[in-house]
């Protein structure tokens, strides 16, 4: 365990009017995020860090590797049941931020259920996890890394490989802008049409691994996501929703 030294950012408008707090270096927000719960933090409270020791994706196999101040590495803490569609909201609200710092004509998509790309690349990634009848959303988001490993070095992105790291927005600027879009995207009501429009491989045929085995992929066309989250894949002409899986291609 890293010993943890907060310092609450005063700088960083938060519109849910809790405190954001930045850690140096920690194991990862999500867990610092647990902590804070039970100490009783409020809802809406924000924590980042400049570096995280053990940060992972959606599967405990799968980290999520950062050098040090280079990204958005955080969590917010929502103190409210979880839903089926929390992370694919967290992911609209990522997307639109984005989206507002890239230029005319270049989009982000979202591939359904976390990830956020830009020109077919990742560059940020969405993880939710329940806490005790609480919500931690996990977010990492490519700011101004430009050098990644080998292993994925044709497969992601940034904001700075985009647009320039001098035109990048810094965290005092781009935190509030997110935590805006968060807040706003949790009370959108059509918020599932919104970001149908802006999903990845939408209408086009796709394979999709159902659950966790490797031998059960389908076929079909992606059709775009439906008001509880699900993912929905035509199928012989009959449209299906998937909860969990993986989109492959």
């Amino acid at each position: 365990m890293i010993p943890q030294q907060k310092r609450e950012t005063t700088s960083i408008t938060n519109p849910f009017n809790a405190p954001v707090y930045y850690y140096a270096r920690t194991d990862s927000t999500l867990q610092t995020a647990r902590e804070c719960l039970a100490e009783g933090c409020p809802d809406g409270t924000f924590i980042y860090a400049g570096y995280q020791t053990e940060g992972r994706g959606r599967t405990a196999d799968r980290q999520w590797l950062s050098p040090a101040e280079e990204n958005l590495l955080g969590t917010l803490i929502l103190r409210q049941p979880a839903s089926t569609d929390f992370t694919l909201r967290i992911g609209l609200a990522a997307s639109l931020t984005l989206d507002s710092f890239l230029p005319s004509g270049v989009r982000t998509a979202v591939k359904w259920p976390n990830d956020i790309f830009i020109n077919g690349k990742k560059a940020a990634g969405i993880l939710c996890e329940s806490a005790g009848g609480c919500v931690l959303a996990g977010v990492g988001i490519n700011l101004l890394q430009t050098a990644f490993l080998r292993s994925i070095e044709h497969t992601a992105t940034s904001l700075a490989m985009i647009i320039g790291a001098d035109k990048c927005p810094t965290f005092e600027v781009f935190i509030p802008a997110l935590l805006t879009h968060i807040q706003e995207c949790l009370s959108c009501r059509d918020w599932n049409e919104e970001i149908s429009r802006r999903l990845w491989k939408r209408g086009s045929i796709v394979r999709f691994m159902r659950g966790q085995q490797e031998n059960d992929i389908i076929e079909g066309i992606l059709t775009g996501i439906a008001p509880d989250g699900a993912l929905c894949i035509t199928e012989e002409d009959k449209e299906r929703r998937y909860y969990s899986g993986e989109l492959l291609c």
